[in-house]
């Protein structure tokens, strides 16, 4: 049977799904070139460390290694999307359990694995700060002392701090609304850490050239912004980098970041052979960039009737160790979490906090599905504390068409 609408009511297949489904879309993985290398990272075993001493002689000898670089190979070199504050490789310290220490690059993967195992490197254990309520008290220890001359920061800081991005969004008086309410109820709520999941780890290939310019095969989904982010990072020229396209297998908002084409192209431009790293599965869980884990207060005010009249939400993310994987450095998700209700007083803030746990990054809707579990259960238990039913209270304070919702607002940084 003949079609007889141009649109509506035809089959569109995906242009690359037959690809797909017979195998033969190109992903970096199936990258291979002639005399290419495999890369392979050494990471910490130790959430906060100072580095005393590396020894890669015995790595270096092992036959088939072909170039082993350390964090004094890229001293003071710092990379992220838009806040600059990781080292490409640590640089006289460890900050998570899994950051990069060293990168070797050898004929096949099994002799690299190898190498690994070969290299010594000399720790002095630090007291780790885990808790981000910890870190946020006066006194704590600072995981970046440095950070005022970080590059990329939103505000700049008047000190140090780990608390190092504070935004806040807000209409009305707050102390009005809740002199205003009969009822106020506080909660707190909490919100792990959420690796993305996608099937295809982060993997890469590099083959750089003798003048320092390079080819770049990549899963990043924003090949214009890795260019910029690693150029920047290694002091090139945009122009010497060039990325080639290659399917992406799964992103969920966690495929738009730099992770380890820096360190590649290093390897690369060391051994002067083209390099492939591919990250396990367990280097994913350990050094990935999940979407942060979170604490929430809520206060709200409310008359006896149902009627919100003040609402306060305190965001703490645990961004880890860096904020390197973000590409605003913070996320933009609560100043949307008060939800689609008429409140006439509202103030939300957020603290991105520094921690010594694995550096957290963006995930599909970054930022709102913690700030709407924390908002929708405090409604629930409003309900609950004035006998009234949940829909009910919900109905009664839904914005429309003539009421505006509570984050129609300016951000303030």
């Amino acid at each position: 049977m003949a079609l007889t609408k141009l649109v509506v009511g035809n089959p569109t297949p995906r242009i690359e799904g037959e690809l797909k489904v017979s195998g033969q879309a190109k992903y970096a993985v199936d990258v291979t070139m002639p005399g290419m290398l495999w890369g392979k990272l050494l990471r910490s075993p130790m959430a906060s460390a100072k580095i005393k001493r590396i020894d890669t002689g015995k790595a270096a000898a092992l036959k088939g290694v072909r170039a082993i670089i350390t964090g004094q190979d890229c001293a003071g070199l710092k990379i992220g999307r838009r806040l600059y504050d990781m080292p490409i490789l640590a640089d006289g310290e460890v900050r998570f359990i899994g950051e990069k220490v060293a990168a070797v690059a050898a004929d096949s993967e099994d002799i690299a694995e190898e190498a690994l195992n070969l290299i010594d490197v000399e720790y002095e254990e630090t007291e780790p700060l885990l808790d981000p309520v910890e870190a946020l008290k006066p006194g704590a220890k600072l995981l970046h002392p440095d950070i005022i001359n970080y590059k990329g920061l939103p505000k700049p800081l008047k000190e140090p701090t780990n608390d190092f991005i504070y935004i806040t969004w807000g209409k009305g008086d707050l102390e009005t609304g809740f002199r205003q309410a009969d009822v106020i109820v506080e909660n707190s709520f909490t919100t792990p850490v959420v690796h993305q999941s996608y099937i295809e780890p982060h993997s890469c290939v590099v083959s750089t050239a003798g003048d320092g310019s390079a080819e770049f095969w990549s899963c990043s989904k924003v090949p214009y912004g890795v260019r910029e982010q690693v150029a920047n990072a290694l002091k090139l020229p945009q122009e010497k980098l060039n990325f080639n396209p290659v399917y992406i297998g799964g992103d969920f908002g966690g495929k738009g970041d730099f992770m380890d084409l820096a360190v590649v192209y290093l390897l690369s431009k060391k051994a002067a052979r083209p390099v492939k790293l591919v990250m396990d599965y367990d280097e994913e869980f350990a050094a990935g960039n999940p979407c942060h884990a979170s604490i929430i207060h809520v206060k709200t005010g409310v008359k006896k009737d149902g009627t919100l009249v003040a609402h306060h939400m305190n965001f703490i993310f645990d961004s880890g160790a860096y904020g390197a994987f973000k590409p605003n450095a913070f996320l933009n998700g609560p100043h949307l979490s008060a939800g689609p209700y008429k409140i006439p007083h509202v103030f939300i803030e957020e603290h991105m906090v520094y921690t010594n746990k694995i550096p957290c990054g963006h995930m599909r809707s970054p930022g709102d599905p913690q700030g709407f579990f924390a908002n929708e259960s405090q409604m629930d238990l409003i309900a609950k504390k004035l006998a009234m039913d949940p829909i009910k209270l919900a109905q009664k304070n839904f914005c429309t068409s003539a009421t505006p919702r509570p984050t129609f607002f300016s951000l303030g940084l």
